[in-house]
């Protein structure tokens, strides 16, 4: 089995509300894949967008489970029918970075098994992926590295699945009882440790042969699904096998695949008739994003695409006429006066103003949490000066995740890009344009600002992360508790228009279908995503007001009908049953709502549930205190009570553990040395790369260095031991027991060699 590779897309696919384009993506980048070697790749990520300052929400897709679950499938099978295999990830419940080597997320059963899980569970059905990835940390206290209920009793009996798990890079903590849990692969692997480990446990009959032969046949069976590629179903659209058995890409076609699914999946957020954009009229640019197009997320997915078509390219492919002014500087947010002020006076002749703006890579990255939604503050600057200067202003928006827009009222037009891969350019070109007419809808809940976000002020402050909102994430919160949003969750306009009629409701073998006719009563080609909801009858268990059950997307030319039909399980209408352990149908009148977005209900039928006889699973002052969705009522005590969970004190920083972070060293006289003495490591990576000549390289190699500073001021002397040979175990308990102060027990440990079996590559 080859090497490993990963992509991050899915802020941007997911916008798109097609798995047809996550299937297509899938197959290009499996044909990749193919031709470098590589035989997982390590995604797609399903974990839900909980909370807006994630510093990962661009790898994730949705808030939603059902669009999350459904474009991670499309993906899955995209690239397993092209022969690379996929690891879904990061299993389970991880969603938040500051504490991500050394944390744990507390959440009651059934949000869980309705949110956090049902995304996993429909990828695992539906895609049926090769492998997938364990997360980091802790679930309601059991690391998922060793959770058996997770790994096993749900992944494997209850879903189906069939392949093989591994860990995360450096998740492994008890190699035996990950074993014993399920988990048959650590990454990067090789530990001495989890080898002595294993090995003593057989000896000693604390595991048996059974337990990993188990793994070793999940393993063989990952093998020789990887056997080699085999060219299966390409054609011209993916590239084709050459007649020698090498593999050749058309890395062309490719990137005009990636510029057609941009194009598919951005969001215009508002238009008061600027855009279309006149072709041939001179334009004022302005923004550094204009040549320093932000299109992948930051951290360990960064990758070197073959092409890079950035706007200003595309731009000037085309011939348009415009001057340009940077406006501020992408890397540095504290300056660049003298940028605005220039961008102000260039700006003088003009009455429009498209703006290239956003998150840069030093405000969302792998490895930690942002710190608020706003935007750089020169950048912010630099839209108040257009604006007061009586502009008409046009934001063109790069960014993996939700932002404040304090400017929404003031500009004409918001075109949100997201982070969509290496040929953008030409798709903000496009429909800048109007060559293409915008069509993707937001796959999370906007708000005004963060102090709306349910439990915002908790997030990812400790280690234990308790999930006090239980089912109300995203739009569910939003919608029931009645919060207002700056752009509701499946929000999103176009340069046409459609009417909705003539809607039908029918239950077809243990199905629920919709169907409606969308008219297309502009003067252009489009597309309109139809969003079907649910609403359940009210006074029972607490619900949310409404949830997304099917989705599909109609192109249509102008003046073109067509007829959606979209259909679900009828048994996805049960909610969990915390009392029984199991779904279970709660009888009523339940609202089929096609929509536009959450908010906006187009056409409506009702159908009758016939309910079951079931416990109730609350006591009734926490079924009340969760009704309405009011966070100022989900206490700490009614979510102790809902969940059956203890939420934690934060435990003291010292004394210092194997998972303490190693930005907690600091508050030791030799855990200070030791935190300077790795922090140097990336510090010295950025001086070199900041003596390199300007360009693409010196920018990545710097991104590069603080990335890698991140993870390591979150890291644990445990996962860097378990993600490098360079640290062994021993060692690492070793700096442990030194930066407690404990001198003679270092030494002891520092000379205590782990001796474990050789392996046949260490015999040759």
């Amino acid at each position: 089995m080859r090497a490993f590779y990963r992509v991050s897309d899915t802020a941007a696919v997911a916008c798109g509300w097609n798995t047809e384009n996550a299937r297509r993506l899938g197959g290009a980048v499996a044909r990749e894949c193919a031709y470098y070697g590589v035989d997982i790749l390590l995604g797609p990520a399903v974990n839900i967008k909980r909370n807006p300052l994630c510093g990962r929400n661009f790898e994730y897709y949705s808030e939603d489970p059902c669009l999350a679950g459904d474009m991670a499938a499309a993906e899955i099978c995209g690239l397993q029918a092209e022969g690379a295999g996929a690891a879904l990830k990061h299993f389970a419940l991880n969603n938040a970075e500051n504490f991500r080597l050394v944390g744990g997320s507390l959440a009651d059963m059934r949000a869980m098994r309705e949110i956090y899980l049902k995304a996993f569970e429909r990828a695992v059905k539906k895609g049926r992926p090769y492998t997938v990835m364990c997360a980091y940390n802790k679930i309601n206290g059991v690391p998922c590295s060793e959770n058996k209920w997770l790994l096993t009793g749900l992944l494997r009996g209850e879903w189906g699945f069939d392949g093989a798990v591994m860990t995360d890079w450096g998740a492994m903590r008890d190699r035996v009882a990950a074993v014993k849990a399920g988990l048959d692969l650590e990454m990067p692997g090789d530990t001495l440790i989890c080898r002595k480990s294993i090995t003593d446990a057989v000896e000693g009959g604390k595991l048996s042969a059974g337990e990993l032969d188990g793994c070793v046949r999940n393993m063989l069976e990952l093998i020789e699904k990887c056997g080699g590629f085999k060219g299966r179903g390409g054609g011209a659209e993916y590239g084709a096998v050459g007649a020698a058995g090498g593999v050749t890409v058309d890395f062309e076609a490719h990137n005009t695949l990636a510029a057609e699914i941009a194009a598919d999946c951005a969001v215009l957020m508002k238009n008061n008739g600027l855009l279309p954009l006149c072709e041939g009229e001179e334009l004022m640019i302005a923004g550094d994003l204009f040549e320093k197009m932000r299109y992948q997320g930051a951290g360990s997915s960064m990758i070197n695409p073959y092409y890079i078509t950035t706007p200003k390219d595309a731009f000037d492919k085309r011939r348009v006429k415009y001057k340009f002014a940077r406006g501020y500087d992408a890397d540095n947010a504290d300056g660049g006066a003298q940028l605005l002020e220039e961008a102000l006076r260039a700006a003088a002749g003009f009455d429009k103003v498209v703006v290239f703006a956003g998150l840069t890579d030093y405000y969302e990255f792998e490895g930690g949490d942002r710190e608020s939604l706003a935007l750089p503050k020169n950048q912010l600057a630099l839209i108040d000066g257009l604006i007061g200067a009586g502009k008409r202003v046009v934001a063109v928006l790069f960014g993996g995740a939700v932002t404040e827009l304090p400017f929404a009222e003031g500009v004409g037009a918001i075109l949100n890009m997201n982070l969509s891969g290496q040929n953008c350019g030409t798709a903000v070109a496009q429909l800048l344009f109007g060559d293409k007419c915008p069509s993707g809808r937001l796959a999370e809940s906007w708000v005004e600002r963060y102090e709306d976000v349910p439990f915002g002020g908790e997030f990812s402050r400790t280690a234990d992360e308790a999930y006090k909102e239980s089912i109300f994430v995203g739009y569910r919160y939003y919608l029931t508790a009645h919060k207002r949003v700056a752009f509701p969750f499946g929000f999103g306009l176009s340069y046409t228009s459609f009417e909705y009629g003539e809607m039908s409701l029918e239950e077809r073998g243990g199905e629920i279908v919709a169907a409606c006719t969308v008219t297309n009563t502009g003067a252009r080609e489009g597309a309109e995503v139809v969003q079907l909801y649910s609403q359940a009858p009210r006074g029972g268990v607490f619900k949310p007001l409404r949830e997304l059950r099917a989705f599909t997307k109609l192109y249509l030319k102008a003046g073109e009908s067509g007829r959606a039909e979209l259909s679900f399980p009828k048994e996805d209408l049960r909610y969990f049953n915390v009392a029984e352990n199991r779904f279970v149908y709660e009888g009523g009148n339940y609202a089929l709502q096609i929509c536009t977005d959450c908010q906006t209900v187009k056409l409506e039928k009702e159908i009758f549930i016939g309910g079951e006889e079931a416990e109730f699973p609350y006591p009734t002052e926490v079924n009340e205190a969760y009704s309405g969705g009011k966070t100022e009522n989900m206490t700490k005590e009614a979510f102790e009570r809902l969940s059956g969970l203890s939420v934690p004190e934060s435990p003291p920083v010292t004394p210092l553990t194997m998972e303490s972070r190693l930005c907690d060293f600091k508050h030791t006289f030799w855990g200070k040395i030791l935190y300077k003495a790795v922090m140097g490591v990336p510090a010295r990576e950025r001086r070199r790369a900041e003596r390199l000549p300007n360009g693409a390289e010196k920018e990545n190699r710097i991104k590069g260095a603080v990335f890698l500073e991140k993870i390591l001021a979150s890291g644990c002397l445990r996962s860097m031991s378990m993600s490098s040979p360079l640290l062994p175990y021993n060692a690492a308990e070793g700096l442990k027991e030194l930066s407690n102060g404990h001198i003679w027990r270092a030494i002891c440990k520092f000379c205590k060699k782990i001796r474990a079996c050789r392996l046949p590559k260490d015999k040759k």
